[in-house]
């Protein structure tokens, strides 16, 4: 865009931003610079379908100019605008975290389904020992959940412990992550959420993170979205993803499968009795990760939840 002083409508600078992209091999290119104008005049979709001749400032068109340029370079729009929506809240995020994917909400619907389920069950005389959840019941008539321990390995932005924390209230959740960028992104989105009083966040290396609190044999869900970027997959990776989103959340070592093993092999130090384990899962990994889980001959049953396009996205174990 040379000429700064020419008067810019939304019209006019809808068609230059999608020329633009276009020409830099960005699919749907002129949603993408429909979404980021949205976000550089601070209003609604809405407001720009219905007022395409409005004129923009040139503070308005210095901040659009450089959201496309970078768009351009193949920056997620995501990073561009800082935050991303993920059921329904919205979260920060930038280069030290992975952008949370429309498929991860089928992890945490998984979650809040298994506690949903036995909150649900009808009544009966047998269920204060059943699993899973044994001993966590009679409220009144019906059969209820209270203090139930979760943990979240690989937290990244902490969507994961985060919606599950909105949406099992008596949950108690850990959310640990390798990078301290990313323990910092996560507990800002935990108080922006209004859950930081329910998550202890916890820097380190896996397990290593919550030896010293004693959770063996108490965690009730562990759930993670590990690294499962085998190195093949790596270098056919998108620009957006392999430039700008961080090698620590993506490469998952020579098969892609380093993490599962490492998470598989410990879970049953730390779930309790009638636990779960649930993870998601990479593209063609479903066989690879059951057989890991089979091999520890803990878990009396095995689960795989496609996602909409019938691609075996969560694993679930308990």
């Amino acid at each position: 865009m040379r000429n700064n002083k020419k008067i810019w409508t939304i019209k006019l600078i809808l068609k230059w931003a999608s020329e633009y992209l276009s020409s830099q091999k960005i699919t749907d290119a002129y949603m993408e610079a429909e979404y980021l104008l949205t976000h550089a005049l601070d209003c609604s979709r809405k407001e720009i379908l219905l007022d395409p001749d409005k004129v923009l400032s040139n503070e308005e068109v210095v901040r659009f100019n450089d959201f496309i340029y970078r768009r351009g370079r193949r920056e997620p729009a995501h990073y561009i605008i800082g935050e991303v929506e993920f059921r329904g809240l919205i979260f920060k995020v930038n280069k030290d975290v992975l952008i949370p994917r429309p498929e991860t909400e089928l992890l945490v619907e998984e979650a809040v389904n298994i506690v949903n389920k036995y909150e649900c069950d009808a009544p009966s005389p047998h269920l204060e020992n059943s699993l899973p959840f044994k001993g966590r019941v009679r409220v009144g008539m019906g059969l209820t959940l209270n203090n139930l321990t979760i943990l979240d390995l690989c937290t990244g932005s902490g969507c994961i412990a985060i919606s599950i924390a909105k949406e099992i209230p008596v949950s108690r959740v850990y959310a640990v992550d390798i990078s301290d960028g990313a323990v910092k992104i996560a507990q800002e989105n935990a108080k922006r959420n209004g859950v930081d009083d329910k998550i202890t966040f916890l820097t380190g290396d896996l397990y290593k993170a919550i030896e010293p609190l004693g959770l063996e044999g108490k965690v009730d869900l562990l759930v993670s979205n590990p690294p499962y970027v085998s190195k093949l997959e790596m270098a056919e990776l998108q620009p957006e993803i392999k430039n700008y989103e961080p090698l620590l959340a993506l490469y998952g070592g020579e098969d892609g499968l380093d993490f599962y093993r490492r998470i598989i092999r410990e879970a049953p130090r730390y779930l309790s009795s009638g636990g779960f384990l649930i993870m998601e899962l990479g593209y063609g990994e479903a066989e690879g990760v059951r057989s890991l889980i089979e091999n520890e001959k803990f878990f009396r049953g095995i689960e795989t939840i496609k996602d909409l396009a019938g691609i075996d996205r969560v694993i679930k174990a308990g």
